[in-house]
């Protein structure tokens, strides 16, 4: 006849199973939350770029506005990061940028998400 777990082999696979979910949902949460962060920093680069670009604004003034929308958010957005190119109705505006996806507790890298974005001026019907 098979013989029953120990009860103390229990508690060792449950407190197993407890970390493995903590960990994957800890993950999960950090690359959700840069995904949301990103999809509002596109959704203002996309706003901005249309504003500056019927406003014809300079190119120093639209990379400033864009740096303190991802300072605001919470992303490590460089200078070099934001190409500008073009004026008025021909301006485009290029980031690429990553993000750290952290192992818990330790806060070592674990992957590195990268963002692309090129946003150019459309006229509004």
């Amino acid at each position: 006849m098979g013989e029953t777990p120990r009860p103390q082999m229990r508690r060792v696979v449950l407190l197993i199973w407890v970390f493995v979910t903590v960990f994957y949902f800890y993950l999960s949460y950090d690359y959700v939350q840069a995904s949301v962060r990103d999809r509002s920093l596109s959704e203002y680069l996309d706003h901005v770029v249309q504003l500056a670009g019927s406003e014809r604004r300079p190119p120093k003034e639209v990379r400033a506005l864009i740096l303190g929308k991802a300072e605001e958010l919470g992303i490590d957005l460089r200078t070099e990061q934001v190409e500008i190119a073009g004026a008025g109705q021909t301006l485009t505006v290029s980031i690429d940028y990553q993000t750290d996806i952290e192992i818990p507790v330790v806060q070592r890298v674990l992957y590195k998400k990268e963002f692309h974005h090129k946003i150019g001026y459309h006229q509004l019907r």
